[in-house]
């Protein structure tokens, strides 16, 4: 599996960014909608890269200036994750990057911050933060090893990119004494429903179709977390069509986040095969 920090369609588009001019008199949902309505019928890509992600030249390159800085978006899915855990919880990140989720985290709940990723670069970023982290792939028995027992274990806009959630999730319930905190895109948004209706797939990826592997609406997320054996404690919302991301989540919420019971009763039905 690669547990990459690659940004998804919906949230490039950066909904958190306060308008100018004359659009601030022109309601959120109207603006976000003229934003959005050209991913209707285009594609992120004419022409498409070979599909390989360099995560050190990403976090290099792609987030400049900014490593170490939440988007708008990102802090809007950190303030939910925030809400789901308790103070002085020890909370690991998979998928961490340059550890600002979990900086937001123990700003606001006195967190003992925990993460794993791939990428030199942005572990150093991490790591000179404050946060304790590992450095490896989830595949290697010897990272799985390294990762400490703590109290919740977050995947954030990571599950959609890993052909076997599930699996990850019963190798990491032993160490995840509460609970699991994830977060992944809403394919029921109006935007990729629309597509599907004028005979075009989500487009749910920047550089190349095969960055998500896995989909969800808010349907799914209850059927998948029932059918893993686990407990949904908590669905969120958030994002999208402001007003009606509240009133109708599952067409205008762009992105979910879960909180999830760990513990082995809850895993017993998830088959047990090597990741």
């Amino acid at each position: 599996m690669e547990l990459g920090q690659v940004t998804s369609m919906a949230e490039s588009d950066n909904t958190g960014l306060k308008p100018r001019g004359l659009r601030r008199l022109v309601p959120q949902p109207l603006r976000l909608v003229w934003r959005q309505l050209p991913g209707l019928f285009n594609y992120p890509r004419t022409i498409l890269e070979e599909d390989t992600a360099d995560y050190d030249v990403y976090w290099k390159e792609k987030r400049g200036g900014a490593l170490g800085e939440l988007s708008p978006f990102q802090e809007k899915r950190a303030r939910l994750v925030a809400e789901l855990i308790e103070t002085n919880a020890k909370v690991l990140d998979i998928g961490c990057g340059d550890g600002a989720i979990l900086n937001y985290l123990r700003e606001r709940k006195q967190i003992e911050p925990w993460g794993v990723d791939q990428s030199e670069t942005a572990l150093a970023q991490a790591k000179e933060s404050g946060v304790k982290t590992i450095m490896g792939d989830l595949r290697d028995p010897k990272v799985l090893d390294a990762i400490p027992e703590v109290d919740y274990i977050t995947a954030l806009e990571v599950l959609e990119h890993v052909p076997h959630p599930e699996e990850l999730i019963r190798t990491l319930a032993p160490k995840c004494r509460k609970g699991f905190v994830v977060s992944f895109p809403n394919t029921g948004y109006w935007m990729y429903r629309l597509r599907l209706l004028f005979g075009r797939v989500p487009a749910q990826w920047r550089r190349h179709p095969g960055e998500h592997v896995r989909f969800w609406t808010i349907k799914d997320a209850h059927w998948w977390v029932q059918a893993m054996g686990c407990k949904l404690v908590a669905l969120k919302s958030y994002e999208g069509l402001l007003g009606l991301n509240k009133i109708c989540p599952s067409w205008f919420a762009m992105g979910l986040v879960l909180k999830i019971m760990a513990g082995e009763d809850h895993y017993k039905k998830i088959p047990t095969r090597k990741i």
